[in-house]
């Protein structure tokens, strides 16, 4: 289900659906969040490998204007409302929202209050800056599987073949 992290009647729908299930019995709930531009093997790989780790599993999708400023002018190549429906679209995915900025993803994890944050290697040495960790119990890095497994290494991969 795609929710808007700043309306709250969506964000007590999603609230609803996790405290429902927590009466049924522990459950676990992740918490997760990139710019998933081009969604690529690797995007599910990193949903499934969250996803073991959690049974419910939340994903902030950055805004146009966030991957604009992390990746560059040329990107995303994807607008975020189509973005957002495709990650939500995955198995892996119970919850999915577009993040206008990291406070987004601070906000989520204040609401939420999740078991886990999930971050790449990206992030690896760097667990103490995450947004929102205050609000979790603890932080996964979840390695990526290989060196070009990002959207910007596809498109550079594209970009040299076309140059062909």
């Amino acid at each position: 289900m795609v929710f808007n992290i700043n309306v709250p009647d969506t964000v007590e729908v999603v609230q609803d659906r996790i405290a429902a299930l927590r009466k049924k019995g522990k459950i676990t709930v992740g918490l997760a969040s990139g710019c998933f531009d081009l969604v690529h093997f690797y995007h599910f790989s990193f949903f499934i490998r969250c996803r073991q780790n959690c049974d419910i599993l939340i994903v902030g999708v950055d805004s146009d204007e966030l991957v604009r400023q992390i990746k560059g002018p040329t990107r995303p190549i994807v607008p975020d409302f189509h973005r957002v429906i495709m990650v939500d679209a995955l198995r892996p995915v119970t919850f999915a929202f577009v993040m206008n900025g990291l406070d987004d993803f601070g906000k989520a994890a204040k609401i939420f209050k999740p078991d886990v944050i999930f971050k790449n290697d990206a992030f690896m040495g760097k667990e103490a800056d995450i947004v929102g960790k205050k609000h979790a119990k603890k932080v996964m890095i979840l390695h990526d599987q290989i060196d070009h497994s990002s959207t910007s290494a596809i498109i550079a991969s594209l970009a040299g073949r076309a140059q062909k």
